[in-house]
């Protein structure tokens, strides 16, 4: 990363809703004009459906009639404002045709009004479990979920999702068809909305409850938030309890999403509950599963994913048993997107770290997206070859993971600020406030309001206010702390007695008969009462310990707009105290209780611009702007079907003479941190003797190994042809001489490049140098991953900038490794030689994993477009080097273009020359031994796309 400190907020983000919008649409009209296909949809995939469903009729449950249903009752917590309607009358009872009551679920209405406003330029699809199914017979009381503002359903209030008939269901999808929130987003005048879609997911309870009370909540929640779970859990707790449940509520997921899937559609999937789902989808895609999408002909989806709580540091994240079964997950996605800069450095020093994957730096959008300027895209210098390349252009970071680019990103989330507006003007707000005026007349009013867990900093927060009463004795008897805290999701006995026994020691120590400094209620507020008490406040104090969009802070400042306009302390751990960047850091009570009228007004001023500009409505239009930037002139990274070996057996069959060309690194054998130990395998030696065996087979290895390393490993193998250092060298079949292609070059630039890479072996702990006789190479798999990046790169840079001008040579870039070799030697010359001296080949097989590669596959680019007619090769300039003496022509070719496999080993997105690809190199063998009538030693399935 280039920076640590990178601003909240961006150049470009700070422009108005309406020219967002103008943005999204000028980039899908930029999109279409280019042949992208497009459907206008939008697919979000929450936990949660944005309502509770209580089965109100249905006479086949249990085999008996339901009791009388309970009639509705108004929410304890939130009261209805004066615009919204009441509910039906209190006697009435449902229809027969009635079956389900859907009432809006009061949880996480920021995400949810953000994707509701999208509907004015997208259809949209809102793909979430039903939660649990409440029965209308449940008893009135109850706990409260202080998250969603509702009474939580005891065991007798829920019907197990298994006694639910596919009638009822059925009829469910009828009343989500034709349900409107009335409380939800409303469009303009001039504005006109187009259909949101609720598609339910049904879930076994105990798939359901394992997912989110155990995993979730037991394990992810903690980590995100950094707590270990010795910290939290109890005796018996396990850090992988639960994620059976995790991972099958996951793929249940994925699967609904890809029975509904359109070719052009953008999938967006919120939060740490699913993180597995865009790795399930894509493999659904690749894997043909999606009808017209992925597979061989079909088109590709999108998808975004956004992380709406913290992310942890490596050293944290990396606690985590699952560790890389999550970030695989993830970059399964084309957009990871978190709510601040900070958290994007963490993500992405995970892959780096955790998973050995690499940072890439890409154009943020191609020139058919350059409307999309203001997209929050985390930034990265221009490292063009040479540094010429898009110099002084903005890219963002990506991971690689192997070929497909992940982009990473951060884009804040902000509150319905209009209805939050709207909520302050509520009938039943003033009196309350008035109350609490004449209660508090002459004392000052700091207002904190959290759940009582620990990650919400409650008891550091009584401290710090037990602080300023001691240091500032001025203030005893004239401010007082109003601390609402509403019930945790999971009890917490330690913390409500340290909570008691810490405001109990305050007002004992600072009260009297006749004054209390601590108010604390642990209660849930109703909605008037709360912006009562933020209206009233001289300073607000929200201090969690870690947290990510706190939409309170948000709250606070609105609620003010009309009162007091007074300062907000808030704590340097929450993602939001970036944005907010004029309220006043923790520590700061008795600044925040003497600042002066005008210092109040022109900060809130500062902070009320903030929260009415980055609204939730703005959240999700640049979401939708940043997505559509992620698609290029030719739909995304062309999607490189899965290798058919059925197709390949059926030509292999059939033809008279076969050519194989292998890679060896990363294709026949995976990668490995010391390069010595990459020995191929038994099943590799077994396809490669059983090749070789036939004498109607040709087969190469074409590898930047050195020769010895072939020999001693590939050497027992009369019959197979080797060519060592990127075409430098090459051994016919049944041949024990090397032909050596750089006898004629000038080799003298290897010592400078020689003394380079001494510079930085010396600098970089844990790198070395391997010398050839026809290229150098620098290793860094073994150093500190960040670093030995960073030190490539400005290796690469003095290499390209005073070397390369001056000699015959290239740089190459491979993985955790830098390579320098002669401009006129590599893979694709030693492969148009090999072809040119067996014109008569009927069947081609090429196989490679990275930039090197590439030239292989370009060497086997015979045909132009839709050809299917015969071909003619000019002669190679690796045969015009080594065979001068005597005149060679044009051959014909007996190949044709179906029988030509160029194969990438990696993921299906990977830019590449190759016509077709796998995933591991593991399939590579497996699709050998499949030609040869094997099967690989343990006698598994080939196992595809994974």
């Amino acid at each position: 990363m280039d920076t640590f400190a990178e601003p909240y907020t961006r150049a470009g983000d700070d422009i108005s809703l309406s020219a967002v919008r103008d943005h999204v649409r000028a980039l899908e009209a930029r999109h279409k004009a280019n042949g992208v296909q497009l459907s206008g949809r939008i697919i979000h995939v929450c936990h949660y459906l944005p309502m509770t469903c209580t089965l109100t009729s249905s006479s086949t449950r249990d085999g008996v009639l339901s009791p009388p249903p309970t009639p509705p009752r108004i929410n304890p917590v939130i009261l209805p404002s004066p615009v919204e309607e009441l509910p039906p009358s209190l006697d009435a009872r449902p229809a027969q045709s009635e079956r389900w009551k859907l009432i809006p679920r009061y949880g996480h209405s920021a995400m949810t009004s953000g994707i509701r406003s999208l509907s004015v330029t997208h259809e949209q699809l809102i793909l979430g479990w039903t939660g649990d199914i409440l029965s209308p017979a449940a008893p009135p009381d109850g706990d409260v979920n202080p998250s969603t503002g509702e009474r939580v359903p005891s065991v007798r209030d829920r019907i197990p999702s298994s006694r639910i008939p596919q009638e009822d269901k059925d009829a469910l999808d009828v009343e989500l068809a034709n349900y409107t929130d009335k409380n939800g987003f409303t469009h303009s005048n001039d504005e006109t909305g187009k259909p949101i879609t609720y598609l339910p997911l049904w879930m076994e309870d105990n798939v359901a409850h394992g997912h989110y009370d155990g995993y979730c909540k037991q394990t992810l929640w903690p980590l995100f938030h950094y707590l270990l779970w010795q910290d939290v859990a109890t005796e018996h707790a396990s850090a992988d309890a639960n994620y059976e449940y995790y991972e099958q509520a996951n793929q249940a997921f994925a699967t609904r999403l890809a029975s509904v899937l359109r070719p052009g559609d953008l999938v967006w999937v919120h939060d740490y509950h699913l993180l597995l789902v865009p790795r399930m989808l894509r493999n659904a895609m690749h894997a043909g599963a999606v009808s017209g999408v992925g597979g061989e002909t079909g088109g590709d989806v999108t998808i975004g994913l956004f992380v709406h709580t913290p992310f942890p540091s490596s050293e944290v994240f990396r606690c985590l048993p699952r560790r890389k079964e999550i970030l695989d997950g993830m970059l399964g996605a084309n957009l990871i997107c978190f709510q601040t800069y900070s958290y994007t450095r963490h993500f992405t020093s995970t892959c780096v770290r955790v998973c050995g994957y690499e940072t890439t730096s890409h154009a943020p959008m191609s020139a058919s997206a350059s409307a999309s300027r203001g997209a929050s895209l985390t930034r990265a210098k221009s490292r063009g070859r040479g540094g010429k390349e898009g110099a002084g252009a903005e890219k963002y970071v990506g991971i690689d993971v192997q070929g497909h680019v992940a982009a990473v990103t951060h884009c804040p989330v902000g509150v319905d600020a209009e209805r939050v507006a709207r909520d302050t003007l509520r009938a039943g707000i003033q009196p309350k406030l008035e109350a609490l005026r004449v209660l508090y007349a002459d004392k000052k009013i700091i207002v904190g309001r959290d759940k009582l867990d620990v990650v919400k900093g409650v008891l550091q927060k009584l401290r710090a206010f037990e602080k300023l009463l001691h240091d500032y004795p001025e203030w005893q008897r004239k401010v007082v702390l109003i601390q609402v805290t509403s019930p945790a999701l999971t009890d917490s006995p330690k913390l409500e007695r340290q909570v008691s026994e810490l405001v109990a020691h305050i007002n004992g120590e600072y009260g009297s008969l006749d004054f209390i400094p601590v108010h604390h209620y642990h209660q849930t507020l109703r909605k008037d009462e709360f912006y009562a008490l933020l209206s009233a406040a001289d300073l607000g104090v929200i201090t969690p310990l870690r947290d990510g969009m706190n939409t309170t802070s948000m709250e606070f400042v609105i609620a003010q707009e009309r009162t007091k306009r007074s300062p907000l302390v808030l704590s340097e751990f929450m993602g939001i105290s970036q944005h907010m960047a004029d309220a006043l850091q923790a520590a700061a009570m008795n600044r925040g209780l003497a600042m002066s009228e005008e210092e109040k007004v022109s900060r809130h001023a500062a902070l009320h611009k903030v929260v009415t500009t980055h609204t939730s409505h703005t959240w999700a239009a640049v979401l939708a702007k940043m997505l559509l930037s992620q698609i290029n002139g030719q739909n995304t990274a062309r999607q490189t079907p899965y290798l058919p070996r059925d197709t390949l057996k059926e030509l292999y069959d059939n033809a008279g003479k076969r050519l194989f060309l292998f890679d060896y690194d990363g294709t026949l054998t995976p990668i490995v941190k010391m390069p010595s130990m990459a020995l191929p395998s038994p099943d590799a030696l077994t396809a490669l003797t059983k090749l070789t065996s036939d004498p109607t087979n040709i087969v190469y290895i074409v590898s930047g190994r050195d020769q010895a390393f072939l020999e001693e490993h590939l050497g027992h193998l009369p019959r197979l042809g080797m060519s060592a250092e990127h075409g430098g060298f090459i051994r016919s079949p049944d041949s024990a001489v090397w032909m050596n292609f750089t006898a004629s070059l000038d080799m003298g630039w290897m010592e400078e490049v020689a003394e380079i890479f001494r510079y930085y072996t010396e600098r970089t702990t844990g790198s070395h140098i391997e010398m050839k006789k026809s290229s150098i190479t620098w290793h860094y798999r073994s150093t500190d991953p960040e670093w030995g990046q960073f030190q490539c790169r400005q290796c690469q840079d003095l290499l390209e900038n005073n070397v390369v001008p001056k000699r015959p040579i290239e740089v190459l870039v491979g993985k955790k490794n830098l390579e320098v070799r002669p401009i006129a030697v590599n893979k694709g010359e030693i492969v148009k030689r090999i072809l040119y001296q067996n014109p008569g080949v009927e069947f081609i097989f090429c196989a490679g994993d990275d930039k090197t590669d590439e030239d292989m596959f370009r060497s086997l680019l015979l045909f132009p477009p839709s050809s299917t007619t015969k071909t003619t090769m000019e002669p190679p300039l690796s045969v015009m080097l080594v065979d001068n003496t005597k005149e060679h022509g044009d051959v014909e070719l007996a190949v044709a273009p179906e029988a030509v496999f160029t194969t990438a080993v990696g993921h299906g997105s990977k830019k590449t020359l190759a016509s077709w690809h796998v995933t591991t190199p593991d399939e590579v063998v497996e699709h050998m031994l499949y030609l040869v009538g094997e099967v690989p030693g343990g006698g598994e399935e080939l196992r595809g796309y994974l």
